[in-house]
């Protein structure tokens, strides 16, 4: 009986004993005693055991779903394209080099017959008989079984598995957590192997043009889960290249909704709009990257908020695969905020997410956690009104909708009732005092244990920017962006200057007329040593006062954006996060960085000795309320003397 292979003979005692598929031969196998001497009972009770110890092992095959197709269509694009631009290159230097010979075209379809063998008969340990084929000479076999054993060993040894886990999570942006059953080790195998056939069958040709339509057809047949062996010879579609010079007509982006765009092709579109100067002799294009670009060349628009509202409109191209803006409708504005409310928060932080198409971001999206997924409403709202600024462009240029657009029924409204000055927390003297009596003000073990107590006080970023925070009322960025001349002294008085540079702009600012706001240091900063030699300034040749504080782009393999790509200032947030924690027994009332502004206007505003028109220079505030009034003290005056500011600012209490 088949069953006879499980049975093991212990001291005359019969036991089942079966090794678990997949795991090493040191690992012990499963054990269980039959209780019987006799030999037709045991094969009896052996053949009852293997049936139940099968169904548990299909209980835990299935016990996870698999992984999306969308997921794994997205990981097979991916691979498709390395496994193309590889081949190419290789065949490329062996054509040029004269290496290659007659034999590389038998060893290309050697290779085919057996990743298909592998696809058809499955991961066997040699070439499977039946994928021999009659007319193969001796040699040809040998060749086969040899590029099929390095293929097997290659992908079936633990280190292969590994590495291809790895970089299915690092393509498609998933967690590490999401891989949790041998099925999604297959899922992942099985893809592998489909692209690395289908880049073979798209490279055979060595016409370029051959090349590049097949590969085209591969990856979109590969997106629609068809075989790769299936493919035919109609062209694939090209998105138009970018014109250096400037053009009468700019070109026009195709019209029509595409399922298959990703974050970087809509990047290179919008680069091409971004790129192209028009005349206005010929009319406007209505595609909505140049609708955009258009707008942020005649518009007052800094860089950074301009590359965020095209960061914005991308998105919106990529959930409803619309890049022309006289096809959007309603329904695409609904569709996508109902895709902002799931699209993951960690979107674009990683370069991984450059590549997916919307339904392979949904299906990642479906893996999280409820709370990974989701932008907040103030975020939504900066969303739609990067769009109602492209629509309302777009219609002051002519172009018309399909239909009448209404943004403002879409945009998520801010908490209601709720006060202004009551939606963010302000900071009470006694909380100040308690959080820099921390540690890392005064004594902590090391610049790596700032919360713990010691004799060590490391005077950099971290304890400098959140007390010169409390002594100004700047903002964040305003603050950790400060350069080494940004500190003069004025009429004998030192002054922080405020103003913009390469690594931050000034809230309000436009025209160009460079502005900038003078604001005295208090007293205590001076004698903690602001102005001494405890910043080492001209450290870096980025010229910032803390040059500790510096950012790093987010998309670190591709590094080509400037620092400014993300917040200056962001590297605080965790350290301030948790000083807040202990110092605050957990910070009830969830005071954060810009609690401080909110500190120091709020004792401006009662102070007798300050007058508002003081607050408002020293806080860069714009005056609100009667119009006449706001015109009298807003543009009928000359900036606040030096000196008027130096004493409000002294006015403000020490916090330790």
């Amino acid at each position: 009986m088949a069953q006879a292979k499980y049975l093991f003979l212990k001291n005359g005692i019969y036991y089942f004993c079966r090794r678990i598929s997949g795991y090493q031969h040191k690992t012990r196998p499963v054990m269980v005693s039959l209780g019987s001497k006799d030999t037709t009972q045991a094969l009896y009770l052996v053949q009852q055991l293997q049936a139940e110890y099968q169904k548990m092992l299909n209980s835990f095959i299935f016990m996870h779903p698999p992984l999306p197709e969308e997921l794994v269509l997205s990981y097979m694009t991916t691979r498709l394209r390395g496994f193309v631009q590889d081949m190419q290159r290789n065949m490329r230097m062996a054509r040029m080099s004269g290496r290659m010979s007659d034999n590389d075209a038998g060893n290309l379809e050697i290779h085919k017959s057996v990743l298909r063998a592998m696809l058809t008969h499955g991961m066997q340990k040699s070439f499977p008989a039946k994928a021999i084929h009659p007319d193969w000479t001796k040699e040809t076999l040998e060749t086969t079984m040899q590029i099929y054993d390095q293929e097997f060993h290659a992908l079936m040894s633990r280190t292969g598995r590994d590495a291809l886990e790895v970089e299915f999570i690092q393509t498609t942006g998933s967690d590490a957590k999401v891989l949790n059953s041998r099925e999604h080790q297959y899922q992942i195998l099985e893809a592998y192997l489909q692209a690395k056939l289908a880049a073979l069958d798209a490279t055979q040709d060595t016409s370029e043009a051959r090349q590049d339509a097949l590969r085209k057809q591969a990856e979109a047949l590969v997106q629609m889960g068809t075989p790769a062996t299936l493919l035919d010879n109609a062209p694939a579609p090209i998105v138009p290249r970018a014109k250096p010079a400037s053009c009468a007509r700019p070109p026009v982006i195709a019209q029509e909704a595409s399922a298959n765009l990703t974050i970087r092709t809509l990047g290179q579109m919008h680069a091409i709009a971004q790129a192209v100067r028009y005349d206005g002799k010929a009319g406007y294009s209505s595609d909505i990257a140049s609708v955009h670009w258009r707008m942020v060349e005649t518009g007052d628009l800094s860089d950074a908020v301009a590359a965020q509202r095209a960061s914005d409109l991308r998105l919106f191209s990529l959930v409803t695969g619309v890049v022309d803006v006289t096809a959007v409708k309603q329904f695409h504005l609904s569709q996508y905020r109902d895709a902002l409310t799931g699209v993951p928060k960690n979107f674009l932080r990683s370069v991984n997410g450059m590549d997916l198409t919307i339904q392979s971001l949904m299906a990642r999206s479906a893996l999280n956690a409820p709370a990974d997924n989701g932008l907040a409403s103030s975020t939504m709202r900066r969303h739609f009104k990067s769009l109602e600024l492209m629509l309302k462009r777009a219609k002051s240029e002519g172009h018309e909708f399909a239909e009448i657009l209404d943004v403002t029924l879409l945009k998520p409204k801010a908490k209601a009732n709720t006060p202004a000055h009551k939606r963010r927390a302000v900071f009470r003297f006694d909380e100040l005092q308690n959080v820099f009596g921390h540690t890392a003000w005064q004594g902590c073990q090391s610049a790596g244990r700032r919360h713990s107590s010691g004799h060590e006080v490391i005077k950099d970023s971290r304890f400098w920017v959140p007390l010169i925070l409390s002594y100004t009322g700047a903002r964040r960025a305003e603050i950790s962006g400060l350069l080494d001349d940004d500190i003069e002294h004025i009429e004998g008085i030192p002054c922080f200057r405020i103003r913009s540079n390469a690594y931050r702009g000034i809230k309000g600012e436009g025209g160009e007329v460079e502005k900038s706001r003078i604001i005295p240091v208090h007293p205590h900063l001076i004698e903690l040593g602001l102005l001494d030699n405890d910043i080492p300034t001209h450290r870096t040749p980025t010229g910032l006062l803390f040059p500790d504080i510096l950012p790093q782009a987010r998309y670190k393999p591709h590094n080509t954006q400037p620092a400014k790509a993300v917040k200056i200032g962001e590297a605080l947030d965790d350290f301030w996060r948790k000083s807040l924690c202990i110092t605050l027994d957990g910070n009830p009332r969830k005071l954060c960085m810009h609690s401080l502004r909110h500190h120091v206007n709020h004792q401006m505003i009662h102070a007798p000795d300050v007058h508002e028109i003081t607050r408002f220079d020293l806080l860069g505030h714009v005056e609100s309320g009667d119009a006449a009034q706001s015109i009298n003290t807003s543009t009928y005056r000359d900036e606040t003397h030096v000196a008027q500011k130096h004493a409000a600012i002294a006015s403000l209490r020490r916090v330790f």
